[in-house]
């Protein structure tokens, strides 16, 4: 549990990679052995691990970013987040961060193992796990949705996906260009109550 813990309380949102890291075919094997051993909706196992290391895929991938982000997603996200966390999504967006992964996994659900309504709580675990364990091996990586939730078709058309297997998530990996500090969290006991909400922990 000490070991475990440790990675839960130091995985953290990657966004500058080092364009010139490797990541091993088999770190990625023991990273996707670890997202597949997450729970799913009536164990139906629906995730669809798309790994792209082209560097024309992951330019046209990190243009569609640009993209959403200049059709009004950074003003979104500036209204609901503080300077900091804004200035790093930027950086990831408009200054080659995000672009500067050597591999982006694209995270789907195969909808013909799983009815869409239960694709999110089947899916997302595992990519929880993806996270977890690329920390534990010393990478970095951030997760996404909206590159997936804004452009499903065009995501669709660059990775010849099925019609049956929804994207739900981007996940850029490579190794960090900096040491990351720990992530800034509020105490759970901030966002847990007793019997009923706002009864204090």
């Amino acid at each position: 549990m000490g070991e475990l813990r440790a990675v839960m309380q130091a995985q953290r949102a990657c966004r500058r990679f080092d364009p010139d890291g490797d990541v091993p075919d088999r770190d990625i094997e023991l990273i996707l052995d670890a997202a597949v051993h997450a729970p799913s909706a009536e164990n139906s196992q629906p995730w669809v691990f798309v790994v792209v290391r082209s560097a024309e895929a992951r330019a046209a991938l990190s243009e569609l970013w640009t993209a959403g982000w200049t059709a009004g997603g950074a003003e979104f996200v500036r209204s609901r987040t503080d300077d900091k966390v804004y200035a790093d999504l930027d950086s990831g967006i408009m200054r080659g961060g995000f672009a500067s992964a050597p591999i982006i996994v694209v995270v789907g659900a195969d909808l013909e193992r799983v009815p869409e309504a239960y694709a999110p709580s089947s899916v997302y675990p595992a990519a929880q796990n993806f996270l977890l364990a690329a920390a534990d091996l010393g990478y970095g990586t951030c997760l996404t949705t909206g590159l997936t939730s804004m452009y499903v078709e065009p995501v669709r058309e660059l990775l010849a996906l099925p019609d049956s297997v929804l994207p739900m998530a981007a996940i850029y990996l490579g190794q960090p260009e900096r040491r990351l500090g720990p992530p800034r969290r509020r105490p759970a006991t901030e966002s847990t109550y007793r019997e009923h909400y706002k009864a204090p922990w």
